[in-house]
Protein backbone atom coordinates (compact mmCIF):
# COMPACT_ATOMS: atom_id res chain seq x y z
CA UNK A 1 0.00 0.00 0.00
CA UNK A 2 2.84 2.66 0.82
CA UNK A 3 4.40 1.65 -2.30
CA UNK A 4 0.94 2.27 -4.45
CA UNK A 5 0.49 5.84 -2.38
CA UNK A 6 4.17 7.05 -3.26
CA UNK A 7 3.32 6.13 -6.89
CA UNK A 8 0.80 8.25 -6.34
CA UNK A 9 2.81 11.68 -5.35
CA UNK A 10 5.71 10.14 -8.03
CA UNK A 11 2.99 10.16 -10.90
CA UNK A 12 1.49 13.77 -9.26
CA UNK A 13 4.82 15.75 -9.75
CA UNK A 14 5.89 14.13 -13.35
CA UNK A 15 2.22 15.63 -13.86
CA UNK A 16 3.45 18.92 -12.78
CA UNK A 17 6.69 18.69 -14.65
CA UNK A 18 4.74 18.40 -17.65
CA UNK A 19 2.45 21.65 -17.00
CA UNK A 20 5.90 23.29 -16.32
CA UNK A 21 7.13 21.88 -20.02
CA UNK A 22 3.61 23.00 -22.14
CA UNK A 23 3.24 26.53 -20.25
CA UNK A 24 6.86 26.95 -20.96
CA UNK A 25 6.59 26.25 -24.13
CA UNK A 26 3.76 28.16 -24.28
CA UNK A 27 5.80 31.50 -24.49
CA UNK A 28 5.90 30.52 -27.70
CA UNK A 29 2.42 30.23 -29.39
CA UNK A 30 1.33 33.04 -27.46
CA UNK A 31 3.67 35.94 -28.50
CA UNK A 32 1.97 34.86 -31.64
CA UNK A 33 -2.01 35.01 -30.82
CA UNK A 34 -1.57 38.28 -28.71
CA UNK A 35 -0.39 39.85 -31.77
CA UNK A 36 -3.90 39.17 -33.41
CA UNK A 37 -6.61 39.08 -29.95
CA UNK A 38 -6.72 41.63 -27.90
CA UNK A 39 -5.94 40.18 -24.36
CA UNK A 40 -9.63 39.70 -22.71
CA UNK A 41 -10.93 38.49 -26.01
CA UNK A 42 -8.27 35.45 -25.97
CA UNK A 43 -9.42 34.64 -22.54
CA UNK A 44 -12.56 34.23 -23.49
CA UNK A 45 -12.07 32.44 -26.11
CA UNK A 46 -9.62 30.37 -24.53
CA UNK A 47 -11.18 28.98 -21.44
CA UNK A 48 -14.54 28.80 -23.00
CA UNK A 49 -13.17 26.36 -25.90
CA UNK A 50 -11.28 24.39 -22.57
CA UNK A 51 -14.52 24.39 -20.80
CA UNK A 52 -17.03 23.38 -23.23
CA UNK A 53 -14.55 20.42 -24.65
CA UNK A 54 -14.46 19.35 -20.89
CA UNK A 55 -17.95 18.77 -20.47
CA UNK A 56 -18.21 17.25 -23.74
CA UNK A 57 -15.69 14.95 -22.79
CA UNK A 58 -16.75 14.58 -18.93
CA UNK A 59 -20.81 15.19 -19.66
CA UNK A 60 -21.43 12.43 -16.94
CA UNK A 61 -18.78 13.19 -14.77
CA UNK A 62 -19.36 16.64 -14.58
CA UNK A 63 -23.25 16.82 -14.08
CA UNK A 64 -22.44 13.87 -11.38
CA UNK A 65 -20.23 16.61 -9.73
CA UNK A 66 -21.47 19.85 -10.39
CA UNK A 67 -22.79 21.02 -7.12
CA UNK A 68 -20.13 19.65 -4.91
CA UNK A 69 -18.03 21.43 -7.02
CA UNK A 70 -19.51 24.60 -7.96
CA UNK A 71 -17.82 26.82 -5.09
CA UNK A 72 -14.62 25.35 -5.15
CA UNK A 73 -14.16 25.93 -9.22
CA UNK A 74 -15.38 29.69 -8.86
CA UNK A 75 -12.93 30.30 -5.98
CA UNK A 76 -10.08 29.01 -8.59
CA UNK A 77 -11.77 30.48 -11.69
CA UNK A 78 -11.24 33.92 -9.71
CA UNK A 79 -7.74 33.18 -8.71
CA UNK A 80 -6.73 32.17 -11.92
CA UNK A 81 -8.47 34.86 -13.69
CA UNK A 82 -6.78 38.03 -11.56
CA UNK A 83 -3.28 36.29 -11.77
CA UNK A 84 -3.46 36.11 -15.76
CA UNK A 85 -5.50 39.64 -16.11
CA UNK A 86 -2.69 41.43 -14.00
CA UNK A 87 0.05 39.66 -15.56
CA UNK A 88 -0.79 40.39 -18.91
CA UNK A 89 -1.89 44.01 -17.67
CA UNK A 90 1.38 44.63 -16.53
CA UNK A 91 3.22 43.80 -19.12
CA UNK A 92 2.19 47.41 -20.58
CA UNK A 93 4.88 48.98 -17.95
CA UNK A 94 7.11 46.08 -17.67
CA UNK A 95 9.45 43.83 -19.85
CA UNK A 96 9.20 40.31 -20.04
CA UNK A 97 12.65 38.96 -18.11
CA UNK A 98 11.58 41.26 -15.34
CA UNK A 99 8.34 39.97 -15.30
CA UNK A 100 8.98 36.81 -14.83
CA UNK A 101 11.31 37.05 -12.01
CA UNK A 102 8.40 38.61 -10.07
CA UNK A 103 6.16 36.07 -11.39
CA UNK A 104 8.31 33.62 -9.96
CA UNK A 105 7.96 34.85 -6.07
CA UNK A 106 4.70 33.31 -5.71
CA UNK A 107 7.07 30.01 -4.97
CA UNK A 108 7.79 32.23 -1.31
CA UNK A 109 4.26 33.23 -1.19
CA UNK A 110 2.52 29.23 -1.35
CA UNK A 111 4.36 28.62 1.97
CA UNK A 112 3.97 31.97 3.33
CA UNK A 113 0.42 32.03 2.93
CA UNK A 114 0.03 28.52 3.75
CA UNK A 115 1.14 29.43 7.27
CA UNK A 116 -0.67 32.41 7.57
CA UNK A 117 -3.55 30.67 6.81
CA UNK A 118 -3.76 27.24 7.72
CA UNK A 119 -1.00 27.26 10.44
CA UNK A 120 0.94 24.80 8.46
CA UNK A 121 4.76 25.45 8.65
CA UNK A 122 6.30 24.00 5.11
CA UNK A 123 9.67 23.33 6.88
CA UNK A 124 13.06 24.82 7.02
CA UNK A 125 13.97 22.46 3.64
CA UNK A 126 10.99 23.55 1.48
CA UNK A 127 11.43 27.82 2.80
CA UNK A 128 14.91 26.80 1.57
CA UNK A 129 14.31 25.32 -1.83
CA UNK A 130 11.59 28.21 -2.79
CA UNK A 131 14.56 30.88 -1.97
CA UNK A 132 17.18 29.12 -3.93
CA UNK A 133 14.63 29.16 -6.71
CA UNK A 134 14.06 32.35 -6.68
CA UNK A 135 17.38 33.26 -6.80
CA UNK A 136 18.05 30.90 -10.02
CA UNK A 137 15.64 33.25 -11.50
CA UNK A 138 17.04 36.44 -10.36
CA UNK A 139 20.27 35.01 -12.96
CA UNK A 140 17.71 33.22 -15.71
CA UNK A 141 15.91 36.60 -16.05
CA UNK A 142 18.23 39.30 -15.21
CA UNK A 143 16.46 39.89 -11.68
CA UNK A 144 15.63 43.49 -10.79
CA UNK A 145 17.33 46.84 -12.20
CA UNK A 146 15.92 50.23 -11.32
CA UNK A 147 12.98 51.92 -9.98
CA UNK A 148 9.88 50.04 -8.99
CA UNK A 149 6.81 50.76 -11.03
CA UNK A 150 3.47 50.25 -12.02
CA UNK A 151 4.19 46.70 -13.70
CA UNK A 152 6.10 45.48 -10.80
CA UNK A 153 3.46 45.86 -8.20
CA UNK A 154 1.04 44.63 -10.45
CA UNK A 155 2.96 41.33 -10.98
CA UNK A 156 3.76 41.72 -7.58
CA UNK A 157 -0.46 40.57 -7.28
CA UNK A 158 0.00 38.47 -10.05
CA UNK A 159 2.28 36.23 -8.23
CA UNK A 160 -0.14 36.29 -5.03
CA UNK A 161 -2.94 35.46 -7.02
CA UNK A 162 -0.90 32.56 -8.79
CA UNK A 163 0.04 31.12 -4.88
CA UNK A 164 -3.99 31.62 -3.91
CA UNK A 165 -4.55 29.10 -7.07
CA UNK A 166 -2.04 26.85 -6.38
CA UNK A 167 -3.28 26.78 -2.94
CA UNK A 168 -6.88 26.45 -3.42
CA UNK A 169 -6.50 23.70 -6.04
CA UNK A 170 -4.76 21.75 -3.03
CA UNK A 171 -7.74 22.59 -0.99
CA UNK A 172 -10.02 21.84 -3.01
CA UNK A 173 -9.25 18.93 -5.32
CA UNK A 174 -8.65 17.05 -1.82
CA UNK A 175 -12.03 16.08 -1.59
CA UNK A 176 -13.84 17.11 -4.60
CA UNK A 177 -13.56 15.85 -8.08
CA UNK A 178 -10.80 18.20 -10.09
CA UNK A 179 -11.80 17.51 -13.72
CA UNK A 180 -15.12 18.92 -12.76
CA UNK A 181 -13.42 21.75 -10.76
CA UNK A 182 -11.53 22.57 -13.61
CA UNK A 183 -14.41 22.89 -15.91
CA UNK A 184 -16.64 25.68 -13.63
CA UNK A 185 -13.15 27.14 -12.79
CA UNK A 186 -12.03 27.25 -16.78
CA UNK A 187 -16.00 28.91 -17.61
CA UNK A 188 -15.60 31.29 -14.65
CA UNK A 189 -12.71 32.67 -16.38
CA UNK A 190 -14.39 33.02 -19.75
CA UNK A 191 -17.15 34.44 -18.23
CA UNK A 192 -14.49 37.32 -15.95
CA UNK A 193 -12.90 37.94 -19.43
CA UNK A 194 -15.97 38.58 -21.72
CA UNK A 195 -17.33 41.40 -18.87
CA UNK A 196 -13.77 42.65 -18.94
CA UNK A 197 -13.92 42.74 -22.93
CA UNK A 198 -16.65 44.86 -22.73
CA UNK A 199 -15.50 47.55 -19.73
CA UNK A 200 -11.62 47.49 -21.35
CA UNK A 201 -11.93 46.51 -25.04
CA UNK A 202 -14.53 48.21 -26.52
CA UNK A 203 -15.61 48.06 -29.02
CA UNK A 204 -14.95 44.64 -29.53
CA UNK A 205 -13.14 42.67 -32.67
CA UNK A 206 -14.95 39.56 -31.93
CA UNK A 207 -13.60 37.43 -34.86
CA UNK A 208 -11.43 34.22 -34.79
CA UNK A 209 -8.47 34.28 -37.38
CA UNK A 210 -8.11 30.88 -38.74
CA UNK A 211 -4.33 31.82 -39.50
CA UNK A 212 -4.32 31.44 -35.89
CA UNK A 213 -6.43 28.24 -35.43
CA UNK A 214 -2.97 25.59 -35.23
CA UNK A 215 -1.58 28.28 -31.89
CA UNK A 216 -5.12 28.40 -30.90
CA UNK A 217 -5.93 24.52 -30.93
CA UNK A 218 -2.51 23.87 -29.07
CA UNK A 219 -3.09 26.46 -26.21
CA UNK A 220 -6.07 25.34 -25.58
CA UNK A 221 -5.45 21.20 -25.91
CA UNK A 222 -2.01 21.52 -23.98
CA UNK A 223 -1.70 24.93 -22.29
CA UNK A 224 -5.14 25.02 -20.55
CA UNK A 225 -6.37 21.39 -20.69
CA UNK A 226 -3.49 19.89 -20.41
CA UNK A 227 -2.16 22.24 -18.44
CA UNK A 228 -4.32 23.75 -15.57
CA UNK A 229 -6.64 20.81 -15.54
CA UNK A 230 -3.54 18.47 -15.16
CA UNK A 231 -2.55 20.77 -12.50
CA UNK A 232 -5.75 20.40 -10.29
CA UNK A 233 -5.83 16.72 -11.05
CA UNK A 234 -1.67 16.42 -9.38
CA UNK A 235 -2.72 18.68 -6.64
CA UNK A 236 -4.63 16.18 -5.08
CA UNK A 237 -1.50 14.16 -4.54
CA UNK A 238 1.28 17.04 -4.11
CA UNK A 239 1.78 19.64 -1.68
CA UNK A 240 1.17 23.14 -2.47
CA UNK A 241 4.88 24.71 -1.17
CA UNK A 242 6.31 21.21 -3.44
CA UNK A 243 4.18 21.91 -6.45
CA UNK A 244 5.00 25.56 -6.86
CA UNK A 245 8.46 25.06 -7.28
CA UNK A 246 8.17 21.80 -9.81
CA UNK A 247 6.50 24.68 -11.96
CA UNK A 248 8.88 26.87 -11.39
CA UNK A 249 10.65 24.87 -14.57
CA UNK A 250 8.24 26.53 -16.44
CA UNK A 251 10.72 29.85 -17.04
CA UNK A 252 13.50 27.13 -17.83
CA UNK A 253 11.11 25.42 -19.86
CA UNK A 254 10.29 28.94 -21.95
CA UNK A 255 14.04 29.97 -22.26
CA UNK A 256 14.98 26.51 -24.04
CA UNK A 257 11.63 26.74 -26.32
CA UNK A 258 12.94 30.14 -27.23
CA UNK A 259 16.86 28.49 -28.08
CA UNK A 260 15.34 25.64 -29.88
CA UNK A 261 12.20 27.29 -31.67
CA UNK A 262 13.15 31.00 -32.09
CA UNK A 263 17.06 30.68 -31.98
CA UNK A 264 17.30 32.40 -29.01
CA UNK A 265 20.84 32.58 -27.05
CA UNK A 266 21.70 31.90 -23.95
CA UNK A 267 24.30 33.76 -21.33
CA UNK A 268 26.27 31.98 -18.91
CA UNK A 269 24.09 34.03 -15.90
CA UNK A 270 21.34 32.69 -17.25
CA UNK A 271 22.72 28.96 -17.72
CA UNK A 272 23.67 29.04 -13.68
CA UNK A 273 20.12 30.29 -13.04
CA UNK A 274 19.02 27.12 -14.62
CA UNK A 275 21.10 24.94 -12.77
CA UNK A 276 19.84 26.87 -9.12
CA UNK A 277 16.54 25.93 -10.24
CA UNK A 278 17.05 22.21 -10.92
CA UNK A 279 19.15 22.06 -8.11
CA UNK A 280 15.75 23.73 -5.63
CA UNK A 281 13.42 21.49 -7.61
CA UNK A 282 15.49 18.32 -7.09
CA UNK A 283 15.84 18.71 -3.27
CA UNK A 284 12.07 19.32 -3.07
CA UNK A 285 11.47 16.40 -4.81
CA UNK A 286 13.83 14.15 -2.75
CA UNK A 287 12.99 15.64 0.40
CA UNK A 288 8.99 15.08 -0.84
CA UNK A 289 9.76 11.34 -1.20
CA UNK A 290 11.65 10.61 1.84
CA UNK A 291 8.41 12.65 3.45
CA UNK A 292 5.62 10.48 1.83
CA UNK A 293 8.16 7.23 2.99
CA UNK A 294 8.23 8.68 6.62
CA UNK A 295 4.26 8.01 6.21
Amino acid sequence: MKLVKLNKYILADFALLFCALVWGVSFVTMKILVNIYSSCWLLFMRFLASSILIAIIFKARVIRNFHNCFKGGIILGIALFLAITSQTVALNYIDAGRQAFITSTYVLFVPLLLWILKRIFPGVFTILASILCVIGMHFLTGGLNGNINTGDILTLLCAVFYACQILAAWRYASFQDPITLSMISFFAVSILALISSFIFEFPLRAVFDFSSALEFLFTVLFVTIGGFMVQVCAQKYAKPSHASIIMSLESVFGLLAGIILLGETVTKQAALGCVLIFISVISSELQSVFSQKQE
